[in-house]
């Protein structure tokens, strides 16, 4: 079942139909043009009008004007980004485990960049941005709602050719594939085997933690080197030693091994 507006690409519509009649989607949302993607999967989440049958639930536009990164950052994305969200259902994952959620939408956006740019290799700075040639082209966005604790918004975006604006204070250097590549792409090509990665890890989670952990530290940027995060509310700074068990930031400081969960992380210096 897809709900499209008018207007929208016939290119993205052939995408859409694919994955939904290949089952790796069970529903879509196309939208021409919205504020955010996330937003719109929150706005249905609330008004509870998605059943559990069309889970994972797609939401796509061409364009989205106030899209949302975490710490509240804003990304104002070009007319070629690709920005969507992914509805998944959340409740055969053991409590435990939806900590690698994070995690785990980061692998699955680099296995698909590296799947259609080989050989590239994708990075990924915890929690899961994606990094090429010292750049971020990829970032990801979970978000729940009360009103369904069993389900998860997934939102995503990858700048493809074009470099887009990003509203923060001392925000990460923003790459686009193609100046980190030398190879364009249209925002369609990515959309498919991201979202094909981004629902099989799901299932992966559940089967094989340790496989989506494994993979994160070996593509994990932040591993060895000099990072400021906040402690409890305060400011503090470490070397960071790993990934835990749990997807938390293992950080070395002056005052012992500390667990960072949540928040921003600011690399200082390499290695």
């Amino acid at each position: 079942m897809i709900k499209v507006d008018a207007q929208v690409d016939p290119n993205g519509v052939r995408v859409v139909e694919s994955l939904l009649s290949d089952r790796v989607c069970a529903s879509a949302v196309y939208r021409h043009c919205t504020a955010s993607t996330n937003s719109d999967a929150l706005a249905e989440l609330t008004q509870g009008v998605v059943a559990r049958d069309q889970l994972p639930r797609l939401y796509i536009a061409d364009r989205q004007t106030a899209g949302r990164g975490r710490q509240g950052n804003t990304w104002l994305s070009s007319d070629d980004a690709l920005t969507f969200s992914v509805t998944v259902a959340i409740d055969v994952l053991a409590a435990d485990r939806r900590g690698l959620l994070a995690l785990a939408a980061g692998v699955a956006t680099a296995r698909a960049i590296e799947f259609l740019f080989a050989p590239v290799r994708a990075n990924l700075k915890w929690p899961n941005d994606v990094y090429l040639a010292g750049g971020k082209v990829a970032g990801v966005l979970i978000e729940t709602n009360q009103a369904a604790a069993d389900r998860v918004v997934i939102g995503i975006g990858v700048n493809i050719n074009d470099q887009p604006a990003i509203d923060a204070q001392g925000a990460a250097l923003a790459q686009s594939v193609y100046s980190a590549t030398g190879r364009r792409a249209t925002r369609f090509e990515l959309l498919d085997p991201i979202v094909r990665e981004l629902v099989e890890i799901v299932t992966v989670i559940e089967d094989s933690p340790a496989e989506v952990l494994a993979e994160f530290r070996t593509r994990c940027l932040l591993t060895g080197n000099l990072i400021a995060f906040r402690d409890r509310g305060v400011p503090n700074e470490g070397v960071v030693e790993g990934i835990a068990e749990d997807g938390s930031l293992l950080v070395q400081t002056a005052d012992g091994l500390r667990r960072c969960d949540s928040g921003e992380v600011r690399l200082v210096r390499l290695r």
